[in-house]
């Protein structure tokens, strides 16, 4: 087996490896690597259909590897600042409501999230209003029985986003921007219902 055939053997393995990455980011840089292997190994050896073929495949594959590197940094930036509710928006179908008027009743099926762009709701049984930037029927939409846990109404006129329940399991799965602000913005509505807890049941 002379040198040529080593990097020809080299670069295969290569993708083979790539077939077992269970994450993105590796994926790229081995396959990456592999075709500049096989570029060299087909430049050496004559071959033009795979010179070609790798050549192309080249740009494409740093092209996903930056996308992944740029992604990875913009997620753990976006840690240490507060959850950006602008990555919501284009995925939301906008409604107004009137005063008084009922976005969701306990008990119904929950099939959608909803986000206030501006006004105050009022969650019945709960004092206090809930306003722009908030959050509702995440515990609804995660829990085991899919159904509404409390009654909300506008307190006011009120502008609203919704996303339906299938179209956030494809948004967790497919865009990890909007998954991680979501998480971080459910997570800081827990806190905040825990800490108001803590506080009605202080002596």
């Amino acid at each position: 087996m002379d040198f040529v055939e080593l990097i020809g053997f080299a670069a295969a393995a290569l993708v083979f490896l790539t077939f077992c990455m269970q994450t993105l980011l590796p994926l790229r840089v081995i396959a990456t690597a592999s075709n500049i292997l096989f570029i060299a190994y087909a430049w050496i050896a004559g071959l033009a259909p795979i010179l070609i073929l790798h050549m192309l495949l080249l740009p494409v594959n740093l092209w996903r590897l930056f996308q992944q590197v740029q992604l990875r940094a913009r997620l753990e930036k976006s840690l240490s600042h507060p959850a950006d509710i602008s990555l919501l928006m284009p995925f939301m179908t906008l409604e107004t409501y009137k005063d008084g008027a009922r976005l969701f009743h306990e008990g119904d099926p929950a099939d959608r999230l909803f986000l206030i762009i501006d006004g105050d709701v009022r969650v019945d049984g709960v004092d206090g209003v809930l306003g722009k930037g908030t959050i509702l029927g995440e515990m609804g939409l995660f829990s085991d029985k899919g159904c509404r846990t409390a009654t909300v109404h506008a307190a006011g006129p009120v502008s609203a986003g919704w996303i339906s329940r299938p179209m956030v399991i494809k948004l967790f799965r497919d865009h990890p921007d909007f998954a991680l602000a979501l998480t971080r913005m459910m997570v800081s509505r827990l806190a905040d219902n825990q800490q108001a807890l803590r506080e009605q049941l202080a002596p």
